[in-house]
């Protein structure tokens, strides 16, 4: 028996062994694994098909986003300052991308390449969590990078070199060998060692791109990692722990740029085209040794530079933050109206910021969700501005900024579902920190604007604002000296000046009851208005169809007069002409319960669920007989309300986009397919929208949501047919756009997945308890 486990654990090492070197005989393999399981009789093992690699491509990263951020992610973990991504020949399929992180990543050992990219859910960034230069805190532990790449092409070749080594490793891989039905033991790639190309650092070759990449696309890709990776450091004290010759980490940037043909690469994205120049001032802050918080307001524009201390205590500024070290922030502050910002950047920039801005938390080098996502005020600014009516302007399209902590003693721990910090008393000291940096930087840039800074200020006989408390004061004062004149004009003078007062006193009162109750009727007016717009977009596109419909009737109608009497092919029309009323009955009926809707004029939450199968259930009849296939919508989980909407504007949502995909798809005359898609992520409900259409022309992105914009015009009738083509107008996105916006949310093109040309994506908050709760849901 002893001798049967030691020639069992002999044959392990064998193998093992085997399976590491550089040269695998797949014949041994093979060998030393039957005498392995003759020996362990009554034991099995799982076997590994080849074409996992493929289907763990497919579903672990299943976007072009995510597979450039995970190796962008690499590139971080690796100690580099700057990586570069260059997109060659990439319009359409089949071109090359190239990554390499500048002479300035550690490169990869061979022991790292085999043992650790080379290795399936590899293990080794959980035993070293932290880099080797600049100890970074490590991107990710679940191994998916190489499946990344697997993801983006059909070949990749790997350059590495680490510096204490005078040879390059050179590794090719071709993801065709990874079949279906083949044994992933017996697929060999081959491993070279050649010169040097550079001192250190790693480069990745993708060949054979699966995607187009325009330069929109590419854009879209960079705001994307941008967004997770920590765009610079704050530190601004050398320890030895993060010191690397005598420098701290520099932080960690990425460059995209595309290149056509044997031209020069051209720079499509990078932190150099971010709108940091224009901000009116920077405030920055931070936790001293002692606890307190130290910030500066600086601003070449207004002349500022200015230094204050906060405590933890409102009123006592020497109160310091027990539980905060390691922090400090940045904002870049703006104000889009006035001579501060050019009107031409200013449109743009604060577009942007109704998308990307606010201040977003990092933890230990990566961003943490969702903080400053799009609904999500998680310092209060926007509150701030409705609760406190301040004038200077400090919502969070305001602000791009982040905060960045230093957290090796877990003080800020993620909630166990990872979707924010647990608020435990560091976090909250955190917030107020932060809160009230900003709010101090925004009334000095207010001050020196002279520029009213809090509600109990009005302006002087002079144009300078002074406290509502004085102005009261002398108000008091001139009704005093008024009741005086009224005594000395006659004995009954004080009756009446009391009166008088109180009448006034009355009056106002009576104004400010009147204002409120306006100011409310104005803001449900402006909601009304936005569902109206929303039904009215409804109500155009039904006229088209009605039109559309009614056509066909007609005609059916006046051939069966004609023809009815004992012909055969006349009870083939009636029989055509039924499965129209039909088709025409479904699609009334779900714009009848529309229109009903708008009966109800208050929002509450809205069921996903309900909501996509209710609209597939009835455009299913009109979508087959245009030839295309509404797949059944598909749910990440079975919960799905976003927050307090009016139900008629997801009506208007989905039909246009449904109509627009319709007419991309008789464009490109293919076999149409629509899918819909919706779920929860970081606290906002998404909805993606796809079809297999003629696509959105490159660099035309963005451009769609532009109003009168459209993709057809009176000339495309000619070339189609007449009864099939709905005229664009140019207003549909536009209109869901600001729906969308008018709900903090976010609807943008995003990557198609592989069997769609076009996807757009909502993003919009999801309901909360208290939403839920006060509409017993």
């Amino acid at each position: 028996m002893e001798d049967k486990l030691n020639t069992l654990s002999e044959l392990k090492s064998q193998l093992t062994t085997h399976l590491k070197s550089d040269e695998l005989d797949h014949g041994l393999v093979l060998k030393l694994s039957h005498e392995i399981a003759a020996l362990e009789e009554g034991k099995v093992r799982f076997s590994i098909d080849a074409g996992v690699i493929d289907r763990l491509g497919q579903e672990l990263v299943a976007r072009q986003e995510t597979a450039v951020s995970e190796l962008v992610k690499n590139s971080f973990d690796a100690d580099a300052e700057l990586v570069t991504l260059t997109f060659k020949d990439s319009d359409s399929i089949g071109g090359t991308l190239i990554l390499d992180d500048d002479d300035d990543g550690d490169g990869m050992t061979r022991d790292e390449l085999v043992n650790g990219f080379m290795r399936i859910s590899s293990t080794s960034k959980i035993h070293n969590p932290i880099s080797r230069t600049f100890k970074r805190q490590r991107a990710g532990q679940k191994g998916i990078g190489r499946f990344s790449v697997q993801r983006l092409g059909l070949s990749l070749t790997i350059i590495t070199q680490v510096a204490d080594s005078d040879f390059a490793l050179v590794l090719k891989i071709n993801w065709d060998d990874y079949q279906k039905d083949s044994n992933l033991l017996t697929i060999a790639n081959e491993l070279e060692v050649t010169k040097k190309v550079k001192h250190k650092g790693t480069q990745l070759v993708i060949t054979g791109l699966r995607d187009k990449w325009s330069k929109a696309a590419i854009r879209r890709v960079y705001r994307y990692v941008s967004n997770i990776i920590q765009p610079f450091s704050l530190a601004d004290v050398v320890t030895t722990e993060n010191s690397y010759k005598g420098n701290i980490d520099p932080g960690f940037k990425a460059l995209f740029s595309k290149q056509d043909g044997n031209s020069r690469p051209i720079k499509v994205a990078d932190q150099e085209v971010m709108i940091y120049d224009h901000a009116v001032a920077e405030i920055h802050g931070q936790i001293d040794g002692s606890g307190i918080g130290v910030y500066t307001v600086d601003s070449k524009k207004l002349d500022i530079n200015e230094i204050g201390e906060i405590g933890n205590d409102q009123e006592d500024s020497s109160v310091p933050f027990s539980k905060l070290k390691n922090v400090r922030f940045k904002a870049y502050y703006y104000i889009y109206d006035g001579d501060l910002l050019p009107k031409m950047h200013s449109t743009s920039i604060r577009k942007l910021a109704q998308r990307e801005g606010g201040i977003k938390l990092y933890r230990n080098g990566f961003r943490v969700l969702p903080y400053a996502e799009p609904g999500n005020d998680w310092l209060d600014l926007d509150r701030s501005v409705r609760r406190r009516t301040i004038l200077p302007q400090h919502a969070n399209i305001n602000f791009f900024g982040f905060v960045e902590i230093k957290d090796p003693d877990n003080f800020f721990n993620e909630t166990s579902s990872r979707e924010g910090i647990i608020e435990n008393e560091a976090f909250i000291q955190l917030r107020n920190f932060v809160h009230r940096t900003i709010l101090a930087g925004v009334l000095k840039v207010a001050a020196v604007r002279n520029i009213k800074q809090t509600p109990s200020q009005v302006k002087d006989d002079n144009g300078n604002y002074e406290e509502i408390s004085v102005k009261i004061k002398n108000i008091a004062k001139t009704i005093e000296e008024l009741e005086r004149e009224f005594e000395e004009d006659s004995g009954g003078s004080k009756k009446r000046g009391k009166r008088k007062t109180k009448v006034i006193k009355d009056a106002i009162e009576e104004l400010d009851a009147l204002h409120k109750s306006e100011l409310k009727k104005t803001i449900k007016e402006r909601s009304m208005l936005r569902v109206l717009s929303s039904v009215g977009l409804t109500v155009s596109q039904f006229i088209h169809e009605i039109k559309h419909h009614m056509d066909h009737i007609k005609s059916d109608i006046s051939f069966l007069i004609s023809e009815l009497e004992g012909n055969k092919v006349a009870l083939e029309r009636l029989t055509i002409l039924d499965s129209n009323f039909e088709s025409f009955t479904n699609y009334t009926s779900y714009f009848n319960d529309v229109v009903s809707q708008n009966i109800i004029r208050d929002i509450r939450p809205q069921n996903m669920l309900k909501i996509l199968k209710s609209f597939v259930n009835s455009m299913r009849a009109d979508a087959s007989k245009s030839g295309i296939e509404l797949l059944p919508p598909k749910f990440s989980k079975d919960w799905l309300y976003t927050k307090s909407m009016h139900p008629s504007e997801w009506s208007s949502v989905l039909f246009n986009f449904y109509t627009n995909s319709k007419k991309a798809i008789q464009r490109a005359k293919s076999n149409g397919k629509i899918f819909i898609e919706c779920g929860e992520e970081n606290d906002l409900i998404f909805l993606e929208f796809s079809d297999n259409g003629d696509g959105i022309e490159l660099g035309e992105e963005e451009k769609i949501f532009d109003e009168f914009y459209t993709t057809t015009s009176v000339g495309s009738l000619s070339e189609l047919d007449h009864n099939t083509e709905i005229l664009g107008t140019g207003l549909g996105l536009k209109i869901t756009k600001d729906i969308i916006k008018g709900y903090r949310g976010n609807i943008r093109v995003v990557s198609a997945k592989s069997d769609f040309s076009t996807c757009i994506r909502i993003e919009i908050g999801k309901a909360t308890d208290k939403e839920l709760d006060e509409h017993g849901i």
